[in-house]
């Protein structure tokens, strides 16, 4: 049994889902034959969909032809334990003045936004009050024709409230119109949008490793779990796991895929806490075969949620079931994780996304200008990859302001206009690198004390860190040359110099490193000591 406001849920938000779901399978033509203004639907408390219809002869045609496309739909919609169930009802008028119809209610209400705007449709547009808790639904003779359901565990079953939500909803008014199809509309695009996510993703060096790790989970899904995604902001991680839980509701047939962020997970399970309402909580998160998680490192710190999250990825864990998480930073970086949790993601596949290289940018801002029919010079574009940073957001940005110059103007922008456009964005977002920066970034890597780079000492353990990070200085900041040998130890301008030229050396041979226990090629090192300070 469900609780009163997990009807009203579902009743608000589950039956546009589902209904978005149906026409994105059936196709807008069948859907409103069909599933038009003359079916209602309402959810009932024992996990039920009720479809109500007003004859045999359309409930006959509905169970032959689209049986098992209701079941699927209702399962990846609700939940496993959800069945749909056929009624034959009359309609009842309504006491008005004119009483010509029943109630109808347009879709994206809860009930307790329909009480407190009681806007009904009739002929003459007459406004009613919608009936109040314990009364009836504005139907009559409601006959069941035929149930399908999956019976609920034990567990399922809880105390309920003794009272209802409103009646049964329908769509009103002409297709193109009504607030009810247009959000049945806007939800059909973002299925799509998000079906599609897996195709538009760029693959470049800076996500190539991240990109194998998917498809590893997409031939083994369950197997490579829980996975983990790290890096900085504006990199892909979000479009990457999105496109990733999607993929496999696609090619593996999953009817219950979680998409959520730590915020979100935070905020039910504290609530529930509050109110004891673990068993629906835990029944939700638990009962899924692929459960994404975005932005995890905001569980940090919170005991009660992470004892939780471990428990529910426990569970997951046992039934071989899909853990997504991403996080802007590293698992060695997750501080106040715990141990217990800590372990557990060890177990499974973590890798990161790099920012973006030029090359990658380059190929994003061509997309997005293309596909707002925006002709860019090449060389306006090579210019923008290299100057407006990794930042997909960033780069987003820039072809919006692109395309209002191109509005404003009314033709095609020549190079120096078009740079002219995005200036202040470019200046705005470019990074700043102090010398300060790249000292801590080099002693982290290397697990050094902090201005140990600025003591005279020349034993390797110390120099070649040095050198690496006299390079970075030269690559990454406008400092002079005396400046930076100065605070590196108050070497002179040659020392700099010759640092540069080594590490140029140790890139072309491919020499390796030593970084705490293991050895790293330099190029390895560089790219991400570039990733810690987002530049590239």
């Amino acid at each position: 049994m469900l609780e009163a406001h997990d009807v009203a849920e579902a009743q608000s938000r589950g039956i546009p889902q589902f209904l978005a779901a149906l026409r994105q399978r059936l196709g807008k033509d069948r859907m409103e034959l069909w599933f038009g203004s003359q079916v209602l639907w309402q959810v009932t408390f024992d996990r039920k969909l009720q479809i109500l219809v007003s004859s045999g002869f359309i409930s006959d045609c509905i169970l032959r032809m689209f049986r098992q496309d209701l079941r699927s739909v209702v399962s990846e919609v609700f939940g496993d334990g959800w069945g749909f169930e056929l009624q034959i009802a009359s309609p009842a008028p309504p006491e008005s003045p004119s009483g010509n119809k029943p109630v109808e209610i347009s879709l994206g209400k809860s009930s307790d936004d329909v009480r407190k705007s009681p806007r009904i449709a009739y002929d003459g547009a007459v406004e009613k009050s919608i009936p109040k808790p314990h009364s009836t639904a504005p139907f009559v003779n409601a006959i069941p024709v035929a149930i399908h359901s999956q019976p609920a565990s034990p567990e399922d079953v809880q105390l309920v409230e003794e009272h209802s939500v409103s009646g049964p909803l329908r769509l009103v008014g002409s297709e193109s119109t009504t607030a009810a199809d247009r959000e049945i509309d806007r939800l059909v695009a973002l299925r799509r949008e998000q079906e599609r996510r897996w195709d538009d993703f760029i693959v470049g060096p800076h996500n190539n490793f991240a990109w194998t790790a998917c498809q590893m989970v997409l031939e083994r899904p369950g197997q490579v779990s829980p996975f983990l995604i790290h890096g900085p902001h504006g990199v892909g991680k979000t479009h990457l796991a999105v496109a990733l839980s999607q993929r496999l509701k696609a090619q593996q047939r999953y009817r219950r895929v979680i998409f959520l962020t730590g915020e979100q997970f935070t905020i039910e399970y504290t609530e529930n806490a509050k109110s004891g309402g673990f068993a629906s909580f835990r029944k939700k998160y638990r009962d899924v075969e692929v459960l994404v998680i975005d932005d995890v490192q905001f569980c940090l710190g919170k005991q009660g949620t992470l004892i939780e999250l471990r428990n529910t990825i426990d569970m997951l864990l046992r039934e071989s079931r899909q853990v997504i998480l991403v996080s802007d930073r590293g698992l060695h970086e997750l501080d106040g994780l715990g141990h217990d949790l800590h372990a557990r993601l060890s177990g499974g596949m973590h890798c990161a996304i790099e920012p973006m290289d030029p090359h990658t940018r380059r190929a994003l801002l061509s997309r997005l200008c293309n596909q707002h029919g925006l002709g860019i010079d090449q060389d306006v574009l090579s210019w923008i990859a290299q100057q407006c940073g990794s930042d997909a957001r960033v780069i987003q940005g820039v072809v919006l302001r692109l395309m209002a110059k191109h509005r404003m103007l009314g033709r095609s922008m020549t190079s120096e206009e078009a740079t002219s456009a995005i200036s202040d964005i470019v200046r705005a977002n470019r990074p700043i690198v102090r010398l300060t920066d790249i000292e801590n970034a080099v002693c982290k890597t290397f697990g050094l004390e902090n201005q140990k780079l600025q003591t005279k000492s020349k034993c390797q353990l110390l120099s070649q860190p040095r050198m690496l990070a006299m390079f970075l200085a030269r690559k990454h900041t406008r400092t002079a040359l005396s400046e930076i040998g100065e605070y590196f130890g108050n070497r002179t301008h040659s020392t700099v110099i010759s640092a540069q030229k080594k590490v140029d050396s140790w890139i072309e041979s491919k020499e390796l490193l030593q970084v705490g226990n293991t050895s790293m090629l330099v190029q390895d090192i560089l790219r991400s000591l570039e990733a810690n300070l987002q530049v590239g």
